[in-house]
């Protein structure tokens, strides 16, 4: 009985320490979004007047990716001691698992589970601002999106590279497998939320963390990362696509103008694939919902197993919620989705621009 009481008090002391972990991991995340603020507008101040829109567009997308991806990666690589830690390693993360087909199948079911969510904000965000006569609440990452082909080319790099490779690792190779130890629901639904609260805005937060769910589980399956990194790209590159299409004067003109009459023949090829493509990503979009409700009544059948049953859920959460700095993230994180350091930073470069 002595025995079970110390082994429960160990792994309870071992637990505290990686939700301190976890917490220091999230801080280091948040924080370095703060400072990405201030570097990228100090970068772009000196080119402002003299760089064209595509040189700007680019330096800022290499020091986002620089602050928000690669560099938490790397720190996070040593945080979690990846470097020296036999049970943990770059190979056995992105192993080629047996059944890396059958969890590739499920990308569909993702992409429409993931998009009902998306679909769902951005009619509560139109509601809200109909009900306002106001804009008092909208999608910053609308502001990010490319203005041209040459700039969607970039997009394309970071959204369908760069973000999947290393947001995966940072959320279910980081995350996830410090947590899963600890119990396999804990660890899906703790770094699902960290994924979506990672993309700093509330327009993405409910369809990211839907999404991190759904590749929590695929994480669970598959013993690694590399089915989870290769759907998450997948699901990035059709609003990649989809942004390039809409970068070319044709497709811009039919949709501010809602009509091709001003739009000469040579180029109504790109107005009808564009419209082929979102005609497909509708019907996607249903199918995956109709795949994703399949899926969801069959997860009895592959329901994650219990570990550490003794000890229940919400004290768990309870002590990974309440660590010093994963609370001093919550007021980052505040901070973050209200844009209110942000719009500070902003203010004070254009000041220093105007002077």
């Amino acid at each position: 009985m002595e025995e079970l009481l110390t082994e429960k008090e160990d792994l309870m002391a071992k637990y505290k320490k990686s939700a301190l972990l976890v917490g220091m991991f999230a801080l280091t995340c948040f924080l370095l979004r703060i400072v990405a603020d201030v570097v990228i507008n100090a970068a772009l101040l000196p080119f402002i007047d003299t760089a064209s829109y595509t040189e700007l567009y680019t330096i800022n997308v290499i020091l986002s990716a620089l602050f928000l991806q690669i560099l938490p990666s790397v720190i996070g690589f040593f945080m979690f001691r990846y470097y020296k830690n036999s049970e943990k390693s770059l190979k056995q993360l992105y192993h080629k698992p047996k059944n890396l087909g059958k969890a590739l199948s499920n990308t569909v079911a993702v992409y429409g589970f993931a998009q009902i969510f998306n679909i769902l904000t951005m009619v509560v965000i139109f509601l809200l601002n109909k009900l306002a006569g106001e804009t008092v609440a909208d999608n910053p990452i609308s502001s990010a999106l490319p203005m041209s082909l040459e700039t969607g080319l970039v997009f394309m790099v970071l959204a369908g590279f760069i973000a999947p490779v290393f947001e995966e690792f940072m959320v279910r190779g980081l995350i996830f497998s410090e947590l899963k130890q600890y119990g396999n629901g804990l660890a899906i639904f703790a770094s699902a939320i960290f994924f979506g609260l990672l993309h700093g805005n509330f327009s993405q937060f409910f369809y990211t963390t839907a999404m991190g769910v759904a590749l929590g589980y695929i994480t669970y399956a598959t013993g690694g990362i590399l089915a989870s990194t290769i759907i998450h790209a997948i699901v990035n590159m059709l609003s990649v696509i989809s942004t390039l299409l809409l970068n070319t004067p044709s497709v811009q003109e039919y949709v501010m103008s809602g009509s091709t009459e001003r739009i000469p023949d040579s180029d109504m090829f790109m107005v009808a694939l564009f419209g082929i493509y979102m005609v497909s990503l509708i019907i996607l979009i249903i199918v995956g919902l109709v795949l994703a409700i399949i899926k969801i009544k069959q997860i009895k059948r592959y329901k994650v197993e219990k570990v550490w049953g003794e000890v229940n859920n919400s004290t768990k959460v309870k002590i990974l919620i309440t660590n010093v700095p994963l609370l001093i993230s919550v007021l980052l994180i505040v901070d973050i989705f209200t844009g209110f350091s942000s719009g500070l930073i902003s203010d004070w470069f254009s000041s220093l621009m105007v002077k």
